[in-house]
């Protein structure tokens, strides 16, 4: 039997193109200012919670927002690339608008269109799914801290709920809070998805 895990899943802040609907997928874009100020908030409203270790994307976004929770909470940063956004090929760079115009229903459940360099709903959930377990394995009966990007927790917890939560299901704002544990068996629970409370009415 193993031990009972917790795992904090925080997405990055905004960015300039999060801003302009502009899918990023593996596209190094920075925090926007605002941005700054959402990791700075939810940096303070974690940081007297007991982690043990942050993990975070290698993407600027992410890895920027992981910096400044982890030096709020005293612990060790560290760098895990499997935790990076799902890559969208050619479509990276493209608003919405200029998606839905070529491909229609992008996002619509089990629609499946040929995009050269796409990563596949598949791909990503098994890559956020291998990249969370061996954070877990590292740390039995820890607290840890992800700071990873809003497709890729969704991909985690729709992996880890069979549906109930995540991809189609629930939409994660920039810094949002979401929760789960790794049970002693091995199972997982999700305690909350999404929370923004630490930005105020901001």
């Amino acid at each position: 039997m193993g031990e009972k895990t917790i795992v904090t899943l925080v997405r990055h802040g905004e960015t300039v193109w999060n801003r302009e609907l502009r899918l990023q997928g593996s596209q190094d874009i920075p925090l926007s200012e605002v941005g700054l100020a959402q990791a700075e908030a939810v940096a303070v409203h974690l940081r007297e919670e007991p982690f043990h270790v942050v993990y975070s994307s290698h993407l600027s976004r992410a890895h920027k927002t992981a910096e400044r929770v982890a030096e709020a909470a005293g612990v060790e940063h560290r760098v895990l690339e499997g935790l990076m956004e799902r890559s969208y090929g050619e479509l990276e760079g493209w608003t919405r608008d200029e998606i839905l115009a070529k491909y229609p229903d992008f996002w619509g459940p089990g629609k499946k269109y040929s995009v050269p360099g796409l990563e596949s709903f598949e791909e990503l959930a098994a890559r956020a799914s291998k990249a969370v377990h061996e954070i877990v394995e590292q740390h039995p009966g820890r607290n840890v801290l992800v700071v990873s990007h809003g497709g890729t927790i969704n991909a985690f917890l729709h992996s880890i709920s069979g549906g109930e939560y995540g991809a189609g299901v629930n939409k994660l704002g920039n810094t949002s809070v979401s929760r789960v544990v790794r049970n002693e068996d091995g199972s997982w629970s999700v305690l909350e998805v999404g929370r923004v409370d630490h930005l105020g009415d901001a």
